[in-house]
C-alpha cells in the first residue's frame, strides 16, 4: 500500500516537488497504517541502547547523585610505580573527591541564599578574571619586545642602585683540591696561579683529577656556597683567608688545596652588576608589559565601540 501511494504521488505532473508535501503524506499514510507505533518501538529502543552505552561505565563511588566514574580516576591517576602506590593513590583520590562532593552538597543544604548568591558572584567573577588574564597574557607575550639592551640596563642601574644593596657578601674564587701525590702538583700550581686562558683550558683537561674544584671566578657565589664548596673553609676560619689577590696553599692528611679570592663584596656594598642583570630584565619586561597591557584594554574597547559590538544605552 505504502509503495502504491509512493508510485501515485510521483506520477502527479509538478513544475516544482515539494518535498515537504510528500513527506507530511507518507506520515499520513504511516498514521493510518499504525506504524508509528513501530516508529515509537524503535526511539525506545534507540534510547535504551544510549542508557546503556552510559551506564556502562563503571561506577567506583557515589556521593547522593553525584556519581564518580572509573575514566574520572584514570584521568587523574595514569602512572603508578607499584599495585600498592596504584591502591593507595586509588583510595585518596577517592577519598578526596567525597569529601569535597559531601562538603559541597552540606553547604548548598545549610547556607544561606544571600551567601550561595554572593558565593557564585565571587566564582563568576574569578572565572571571568582567569580567561581574560589568560588571554592577555598570551597576546602581550605574543607581541612584547623581550629584548632588554645594555644601554637600558646602565640606564635603570644608575638611576635605581641605591635599591641595590646586597644583603649578604659575595666572592669570586677559584679552588682545587687534589690528592698529595698527583705527579702534576707543580705544573697545577703554576697554572692555578697564573691563570690565563691557557691555564684554564690545561686545569679543567686535568678536573677529573681534583676531588673538587671552582675554576670560574668570575662567578659570584655567596657565603653558604663557599664553605660548602671548599672544605677546608669554617666559619670560623674564613676571615683569615678571605684576602683579595692572595694565594693560600693548605695541605692536610686529606690532600692539598689551592685557593684565590680574586675578588669579593661585603654586605651593604652595591650588587655587581652581572649580578642584577636578570633581575632588572625582568623588571624592565614587566614595565613593558604594564605599559602594553594598558594599551591594549584602551584598543579593544574602542574596537568594540567602532564595530559597534559595545553600545551603551
Amino acid at each position: 500500500m505504502i509503495y502504491s501511494y509512493l508510485e501515485d504521488l510521483s506520477k502527479i505532473k509538478l513544475k516544482i516537488v515539494n518535498k515537504k508535501t510528500i513527506f507530511l503524506n507518507f506520515i499520513v499514510v504511516l498514521n493510518s497504517l499504525k506504524i508509528k507505533h513501530l516508529v515509537f518501538s524503535f526511539i525506545l529502543i534507540c534510547f535504551s541502547c544510549n542508557q546503556f552505552t552510559v551506564n556502562k561505565e563503571e561506577v567506583i563511588a557515589r556521593v547522593g547523585t553525584v556519581y564518580l566514574y572509573r575514566i574520572d580516576l584514570n584521568k587523574e591517576l595514569n602512572s603508578f610505580i607499584s599495585i600498592e602506590d596504584s591502591i593507595i593513590k586509588s583510595r585518596n583520590f577517592i577519598d578526596q573527591w567525597a569529601r569535597n562532593q559531601i562538603l559541597l552538597q552540606q553547604a548548598k543544604i545549610n547556607l544561606d541564599v544571600d551567601t550561595m548568591e554572593s558565593l557564585d558572584a565571587l566564582i563568576d567573577q574569578y572565572k571571568m578574571d582567569l580567561y581574560s588574564n589568560k588571554y592577555k597574557q598570551n597576546v602581550l607575550n605574543k607581541f612584547i619586545d623581550k629584548v632588554v639592551s645594555i644601554e637600558e640596563i646602565d640606564s635603570f642601574l644608575d638611576k635605581n642602585q641605591s635599591i641595590f644593596k646586597l644583603n649578604a657578601p659575595l666572592y669570586q674564587v677559584r679552588f682545587i683540591h687534589l690528592p698529595i701525590d698527583n705527579v702534576d702538583i707543580n705544573e697545577i700550581k703554576s697554572s692555578f696561579q697564573r691563570f690565563n686562558k691557557q691555564d684554564f683550558y690545561y686545569l679543567d683537561s686535568l678536573s677529573f683529577q681534583f676531588s673538587n674544584h671552582i675554576l670560574a671566578d668570575s662567578l659570584w657565589i655567596n657565603k653558604s656556597n663557599l664553605l660548602s664548596e671548599v672544605s677546608f673553609l669554617n666559619p670560623k676560619n674564613i676571615n683569615k683567608y678571605i684576602k683579595k689577590a692572595q694565594f693560600f696553599e693548605i695541605q692536610d692528611s686529606l690532600g692539598v688545596y689551592l685557593f684565590y679570592v680574586k675578588n669579593y663584596l661585603n654586605k651593604g656594598d652595591f650588587s655587581p652588576k652581572e649580578v642584577l642583570l636578570p633581575t632588572i630584565k625582568n623588571i624592565l619586561l614587566n614595565q613593558r608589559k604594564l605599559i602594553l597591557n594598558k594599551q591594549f584594554e584602551k584598543d579593544i574597547l574602542y574596537d568594540a565601540i567602532k564595530s559597534k559590538t559595545f553600545e551603551i544605552y
